[in-house]
């Protein structure tokens, strides 16, 4: 893979420098000539007009080369960050959005949790664990388009193959939420549910416990739902949409998933993460006490589990993960110990181990990064992290407190982080703000990059495939 050095230079440093423009102004000037215009006539009128013409044609190809928008939510602050990297220019352009300043917004506001895009990327889904709703967002101009109430702990809202439905893992509630989304209209409406506990195929699997929290379709139109939010509530639940009701259901001790879905890009099979948080207070002899990480797959064609023991990652509360643009790679992370595996999708068997998704590392959970959700950019040359807060919304404290809220970049080819983006740095906070819980600090939690010019690439940039 060829790196384009000045690219990496100017998405890495610009980000983590904090040369950003909010609502679109410029964070920076690549003008390097300090010398006024007027005082250096030019000698020939024929050479000044060739420069212009050169600087026009340098100007439309930076356009040219602005490729996607990584969207980056704050559920500490309800602030969605959208970064607009650009190749041959020292400025990067950002927009921000405060949820809770929009119309329609409940006064308590909302946590934006987890982020997904339509088929052609014009919108955005944008489930909110607090204020009970999902927002969707026209990604061209950022305009709030939708505001439903889809219930308490909408924790993940992805958009179906077709575009025709939006659908949203709800924690409190413990229903799969569909919403009719009209696009052209830019209409949404809940028409459906499932209340996954009541369901009749659920409860023949055993399942007594647990509520939705992610999914994802497969290639044959179903979507997978894993359950949790604890590891012990772990399960799978599988949804047949043309009559939107359960197909299948898997229980704790069958398959003991918990949070990540992810399909093949091109094989019937599925990628599932199960991950829990070490407990240093439990028995020394339980699984709580070192806690869990692993990822199953799945065989969506023979409806068989293929792990049927869970492969490691190495480390400890796996939880997102992502495919590389050229479908070669599979990357794990683990939220609490900060590091991942890489998995050959072919094979299914783990080919290589990530240090460090976050810069910081310590012996301490509290004292390191975590990791929670990537993204990869679309020409394959990087992976976006989300980084979480010292306060963290969501996730069990022990392994979601982080050190520096935001989102890491790190090179796809060596694995390496190459920088971190800080929109709001940590250290702009003091300490006695920080332990304040009337006071809200960064937690990043979902991201999401969507393309904007065409590109090259094996495979679609999210799924479904």
């Amino acid at each position: 893979m060829t790196i384009d050095p000045t690219r990496r230079k100017l998405l890495a440093g610009s980000a983590s420098a904090g040369i950003i423009a909010i609502a679109g102004c410029a964070g920076a000037d690549d003008d390097t000539d300090d010398e006024p215009e007027e005082e250096e006539e030019p000698e020939d009128d024929d050479e000044s007009e060739e420069e212009e013409e050169e600087e026009e044609e340098g100007e439309e190809e930076e356009e040219e080369q602005l490729m996607y928008d990584i969207w980056a939510l704050d559920q500490g602050q309800d602030t969605i960050y959208i970064y607009r990297p650009s190749a041959g220019s020292t400025v990067e352009t950002s927009e921000l959005i405060d949820l809770n300043q929009l119309e329609g917004v409940p006064d308590e506001g909302v946590v934006p949790h987890m982020i997904d895009f339509s088929s052609d990327y014009e919108y955005a889904a944008i489930a909110c664990t607090a204020g009970a709703r999902t927002l969707v967002f026209r990604t061209e101009d950022y305009e709030l388009v939708g505001n439903i109430e889809t219930g308490p702990g909408s924790h993940m809202a992805a958009f179906s193959p077709d575009d025709e439905y939006i659908h949203v893992d709800v924690i409190d509630d413990g229903k799969i939420v569909r919403v009719e989304a009209d696009l052209e209209e830019e209409e949404f409406e809940e028409t459906d549910y499932i209340e996954v506990l009541e369901n009749d195929v659920v409860q023949d699997a055993g399942i007594d416990s647990g509520a939705p929290i992610c999914h994802q379709f497969a290639h044959d139109g179903r979507s997978l739902h894993t359950l949790g939010p604890s590891y012990h509530d772990g399960a799978l639940v599988i949804v047949d949409h043309d009559d939107f009701t359960v197909d299948l259901a898997y229980s704790h001790d069958e398959l003991p998933t918990n949070c990540g879905t992810m399909p093949h890009p091109d094989e019937e099979k599925f990628y599932l993460t199960a991950g829990l948080p070490s407990d240093p207070e439990a028995d020394e002899d339980s699984i709580d006490y070192e806690g869990v990480g692993e990822f199953y797959v799945y065989d969506t064609a023979e409806d068989e589990i293929l792990t049927e023991d869970g492969v490691s990652t190495e480390g400890v509360d796996a939880h997102g993960f992502w495919f590389t643009p050229d479908g070669e790679e599979l990357w794990v992370l683990n939220r609490e110990t900060n590091d991942g595996v890489v998995v050959d999708p072919e094979t299914d068997e783990v080919i290589d181990e990530i240090d460090a998704f976050g810069e910081w590392q310590n012996d301490e959970p509290e004292e390191r990064d975590a990791p929670d959700i990537m993204w990869s950019s679309p020409d394959g040359e990087y992976m976006f992290v989300s980084l979480r807060g010292p306060e963290p919304v969501s996730g069990d404290p022990h392994a979601a407190t982080g050190v520096t809220p935001g989102f890491s970049i790190l090179d796809i080819e060596t694995h390496e982080i190459v920088d971190v983006a800080q929109p709001d740095p940590i250290t702009g906070y003091s300490d006695e703000e920080i332990e304040d819980e009337d006071i809200s600090t960064p937690d990043f939690h979902g991201i999401g990059v969507r393309p904007v010019d065409d590109f090259e690439s094996d495979i679609p940039n999210s799924p479904p495939f």
